[in-house]
């Protein structure tokens, strides 16, 4: 890959060709399959993510092995910019939800460049602060919004974030991701389903109507989408290809 336009993760794709040049030779095309677990709670980061075509989830952990997500990554973004924050370690488990493709880096090195290059730095930041607002609006999300409206959000923001036309993925899943019991699951998608909103069938989940279950989903899906909007517009970045931006 020696052209930036190459990639399908925003970051990597919109920076000056100059700091892509200095940022290539130390950027790794890997495979992330379903379920690959890439981060463990206060171990060590050792390589950062850019997603192409996966998905990931950063999901908090309790002592008990119980645990919720509290973000979602996907080629709009990037998995371990914590560690510009000096630390090392990860907060969170990270699990790649869809699989796909990425593009991996030494954590030394990212580290390395960001604090070098200030183009490379202001595409981080960007970043940054929109999965902030992420994971702020999650948190609100989960003690306020009933389910119905959590998973309608939750599905539209894996939609933005996938190339395909249907998610895999199973009820047991969803559950975990969301914090709720797997029937809770799969009351509610069989809610969506009557509505003629998704259909679903076998682990697999595909949208129909997606207009209606935008304004099916809660305030959650508006808020977050207008953060990372401001992040994509900002030096020629495209927004999500189905989003809508919200005035």
């Amino acid at each position: 890959m020696h052209n930036p336009q190459c990639s399908k993760n925003f970051i990597i794709k919109n920076l000056p060709e100059e700091t892509f040049l200095r940022i290539e030779p130390h950027l790794e095309k890997v495979k992330m399959p379903r379920g690959q677990l890439l981060y463990q709670p206060w171990k060590k980061i050792q390589y950062i993510y850019f997603p192409e075509t996966s998905v990931i989830s950063t999901v908090t952990m309790l002592e008990n092995g119980s645990g919720v997500e509290s973000g979602i990554i996907g080629r709009e973004g990037v998995l371990g910019a914590s560690i510009i924050f000096a630390k090392d370690v990860s907060a969170s488990e990270a699990v790649i939800q869809l699989d796909g493709e990425g593009l991996r880096m030494e954590a030394l090195t990212f580290k390395d460049i960001f604090e070098e290059n200030k183009d490379f730095r202001k595409m981080i930041l960007f970043y940054v602060y929109a999965f902030i607002v992420q994971i702020s609006q999650n948190a609100v999300c989960l003690c306020y919004h009933h389910l119905e409206k959590r998973l309608a959000r939750w599905l539209l923001m894996l939609d933005d974030r996938s190339d395909g036309n249907k998610l895999f993925l199973t009820q047991d899943f969803i559950a975990q991701m969301l914090g709720v019991h797997r029937p809770s699951i799969s009351k509610n998608a069989n809610k969506l389903q009557n509505l003629e909103l998704i259909s679903y069938n076998r682990g697999s989940i595909k949208i129909l109507d997606r207009d209606g279950l935008e304004k099916l989903a809660c305030e959650c899906y508006k808020v977050i989408n207008n953060a990372f909007s401001g992040y994509t517009n900002s030096k020629c970045f495209n927004s999500f290809p189905r989003q809508t931006i919200y005035e």
